[in-house]
């Protein structure tokens, strides 16, 4: 399966606009972890919203297989990536009234599935994470972790994350890219955008944005 970006353009303002993300075409294909790299405002952030369908563009599309994901209305978007998408952001977003198996466990309440709790705890195992607390009680690479293992629960053909390494230290950011290597090496899509260019070179391609645009790969 393939995830295609066709001139994606995104413009915040009306009376002085922003060109966040200007033309980008790109396919992203299974079994391969990209990274967006780029410097301050390039775009990484936005593309990564726009190619996830988080974000709306202005002109352009993102098809995945045959599927044109902005031929759909808002609420079929939403369930399409429910079923298909799985996001990590970097501030993790965990609830923290919720332990770390019932934050993992949300996933299948948003795609409206049954929860599997033996998946919820062998997925957080496999990451690394054994004993059940509440968010507060882990490091920010034990958190980090609990993230990704929200995002991946349900088995998504595609994978985002935004900048998941921001908040870690170089030993925890090393652990998180291994991890998201590993899910690609299963066949599924993964899409960084990262800042860190030395973890970015682990990926198996490097995608450039400058101004909004791909200047290199």
């Amino acid at each position: 399966m393939m995830l295609r970006a066709e001139g994606l353009t995104k413009i915040y303002g009306k009376k002085v606009q922003t060109v966040a993300v200007n033309g980008v075409s790109y396919t992203f294909e299974s079994g391969r972890c990209y990274s967006i790299v780029g410097p301050s405002g390039s775009g990484k952030t936005t593309l990564l919203y726009l190619l996830s369908a988080i974000e709306t563009p202005d002109r352009g599309t993102v098809y995945f297989g045959d599927v044109d994901l902005f031929s759909m209305d808002e609420d079929e978007r939403a369930r399409f990536r429910a079923k298909h998408f799985g996001f990590v952001f970097q501030h993790f977003y965990l609830l923290p009234y919720l332990d770390a198996l019932e934050n993992v466990a949300v996933r299948f309440y948003l795609k409206g599935d049954k929860v599997d709790w033996k998946r919820a705890r062998e997925v957080l195992s496999k990451l690394g994470i054994e004993e059940i607390k509440k968010p507060y009680e882990y490091s920010g690479g034990q958190q980090q972790r609990i993230a990704i293992a929200r995002a991946i629960v349900t088995n998504p053909d595609v994978l985002f994350a935004d900048e998941p390494t921001g908040n870690l230290d170089s030993r925890n950011s090393r652990i998180v890219f291994e991890i998201l290597r590993e899910i690609a090496s299963e066949g599924k899509i993964v899409i960084v955008a990262t800042h860190d260019t030395e973890l970015a070179g682990t990926c198996d391609t490097i995608v450039r944005l400058k101004d909004g645009r791909i200047v290199s790969e």
